[in-house]
């Protein structure tokens, strides 16, 4: 099977690639390889791991959009197209145990727009040619200058600064999954020909505090600073379809350990 994967440079992207293949071919195409008339030729799927950074904060626009770019050729060549959407595509009620049928509206900018995508790439393409994965809160290996995500910015703060701070409760229960399981699961769904719309996390709770401080643990020192106790987006996704189709899973125990082993990455 011949995978066309777009946006390697990504943290998901590097984790695809280095995870271990079983009769999968990949094939690395570049941002500017986007428009390229001959970019399908000799391929089987389309994995797409970039996205516009408008995306996150302005309304939707297909135009700008790189999974509707590149579904439009999928879809005239033939392919089958994977889209990594997220968890913030569930209405805020839904966000507990979400399944993947509940509500889809998006809880901001950014779900409203991943919502919008996917709605986009169900008119372009027949369902089965697509693969929708809708991804908890992943994390990995994230000690790099100016990464703004979840788990970059403690890893920075905490080799910066010696803390870690948060501006909402340590109580705050999230779904959080490593970057090489979301890789296993996202391998397998390729290797099986998984089509429709899944979850993909570890469908686990975690407290962002106990998380920080397992971080914190292994780095030997440090300390977890809270300036605001706000309840503040709480999700939990209920991803029983996929572990039942690929039979992969994670605990929380294992996400914990991970994330000791990132804290001492940083001595």
């Amino acid at each position: 099977m011949r995978i066309l994967v777009f946006g390697s440079q990504s943290l998901l992207g590097r984790a695809f690639i280095d995870a271990p293949t079983v009769g999968l071919s990949l094939s690395v195409a570049r941002h500017t390889d986007l428009d390229r008339p001959d970019l399908m030729d000799g391929m089987d799927v389309v994995v797409n791991f970039a996205r516009h950074p408008g995306d996150m904060h302005q309304p939707h626009d297909p135009t700008r959009t790189i999974d509707i770019r590149l579904a439009r050729q999928a879809a005239e060549a033939g392919l089958h197209y994977v889209m990594l959407s997220s968890r913030k595509v569930y209405a805020a009620d839904a966000q507990q145990h979400a399944a993947e049928d509940a509500p889809v509206s998006g809880v901001d900018v950014y779900g409203q727009n991943k919502a919008a995508t996917e709605a986009a790439l169900q008119r372009l393409l027949p369902a089965d040619r697509l693969t929708i994965l809708r991804l908890g809160n992943v994390i990995g290996r994230e000690h790099l200058s100016g990464r703004r995500s979840f788990m970059g910015l403690m890893l920075n703060a905490l080799a910066d600064t010696g803390e870690i701070v948060f501006d909402m409760s340590p109580f705050v229960t999230r779904d959080f999954v490593t970057a090489e399981h979301f890789a296993a699961q996202l391998r397998k769904v390729v290797e099986l020909g998984l089509t429709g719309t899944y979850n993909l996390s570890s469908g686990t709770s975690i407290m962002c505090g106990e998380l920080a401080l397992a971080v914190i643990r292994g780095h030997g020192r440090g300390q977890l600073r809270i300036t605001d106790p706000r309840q503040a987006d709480a999700f939990r996704l209920d991803v029983s379809r996929l572990v039942g189709k690929t039979g992969l899973t994670q605990t929380a125990d294992e996400i914990l350990a991970y994330c000791h082993d990132l804290g001492k990455a940083l001595r």
